[in-house]
């Protein structure tokens, strides 16, 4: 069973940057685009301010335009939970390290961080382009990570929980890409737990990031040249499995998916990768699939602003189903409705 995390609290780090590996959808920075009347970041934000195990939120960025945003949709900075703004750096790692700095006191540099008080010192980073995110699902990750055991840890959204936001019966909707593991089809939902301090090779953040684009195998092939030259730990196979699964599973050949995929257990990945990092890393399978719901495109927004308040209904919907310790569940009956032209992610 997994532990929970009733009485701990952590400061949320919001990534809302916009650099070289960011990328805009209707030429227009993600945290910006407007939602029901307001933007995507303010969205996130809400929620996370309704999360007991959050104590406070910083969003790094563009300061000056994410000051004016959250005005202008009546976010104040203060209550019910701080707020701090802070300007983005050259890239994503430097965004996360500089963030996570200043969560610490300002007596933290009195002592070698690597060996001082706050090595073990955890936090949340969240995305900012995820509009459905809930405080429901930010709650079970938290309580669920075992921050003990673990230094990093990853949640992922079985391929099951996304099916019904899938385009259907006419309607828009969202075709995810997944990583397909031995025992079944995962999204990265974008949540991590992690103690910085306790990553021995932070430097690879940057370099993962820069191909996370799954379903683009011309992304994910420059990062496996990259990483086969550096492996130490024999681990090529699992990568390969991924790449390959991914690839026959755009061609629509099940059966080469299921061989490859089977290349690729779960906890073995997952030790692969805490070698790789140097540090204790554990996937969480989380069963509520707001966070994985992020804006990659054009298609996407139109689809999220077409079925917004029908999403937000089911997400709502599935918070009350039991929970497997699997993260899996059934599969949710829709009502037929209106039709819609069908946008999806290709």
């Amino acid at each position: 069973m997994d532990p929970l995390n009733d009485s701990q609290q952590f400061d949320a780090i919001l990534l809302a940057g916009q650099g070289e590996s960011s990328y805009k959808v209707l030429n227009q920075h993600k945290a910006f685009l407007r939602l029901e009347g307001r933007c995507l970041v303010t969205h996130v934000i809400d929620s996370l301010r309704q999360v007991p195990s959050v104590r406070s939120v910083y969003v790094v960025g563009q300061k000056d335009d994410l000051k004016k945003t959250l005005m202008n949709d009546g976010i104040d900075l203060e209550t019910p939970r701080p707020i701090t703004l802070l300007e983005q750096k050259e890239n994503l790692y430097q965004n996360i390290w500089h963030t996570f700095l200043a969560t610490l006191p300002e007596d933290h540099n009195k002592q070698p961080l690597e060996s001082g008080p706050y090595r073990d010192r955890a936090v949340l980073i969240v995305p900012c382009d995820a509009p459905l995110i809930t405080p429901h699902e930010i709650d079970h990750f938290i309580r669920h990570s075992d921050i003990s055991r673990y230094d990093h840890i990853l949640g992922i959204t079985p391929e099951s929980r996304l099916k019904p936001f899938y385009p259907c019966q006419g309607k828009p909707g969202i075709r995810m890409a997944y990583l397909h593991l031995k025992e079944d089809n995962y999204r990265i939902n974008n949540l991590h737990l992690v103690k910085p301090l306790r990553i021995g090779h932070r430097e690879y953040i940057q370099q993962m990031y820069q191909y996370r684009h799954q379903r683009n195998i011309r992304n994910v092939i420059p990062f496996a040249f990259k990483l086969f030259w550096k492996d130490q730990h024999k681990g090529y196979h699992y990568y390969l499995g991924l790449i390959l699964s991914l690839l026959f599973s755009k061609l629509n050949c099940p059966q080469l998916v299921r061989f490859f995929k089977s290349w690729v257990p779960r906890n073995e990945l997952e030790e692969w990768i805490s070698k790789g990092l140097a540090t204790r890393f554990k996937s969480l399978a989380v069963p509520y699939p707001g966070a994985a719901l992020d804006i990659d495109n054009g298609p996407d927004f139109e689809a999220m602003k077409c079925r917004y308040q029908e999403w937000r209904t089911l997400l709502k919907q599935m918070e009350g189903d039991p929970v497997p310790e699997d993260g899996s569940q059934p599969e949710v009956k829709q009502k037929p409705s209106l039709a819609f032209p069908q946008l999806t992610k290709t």
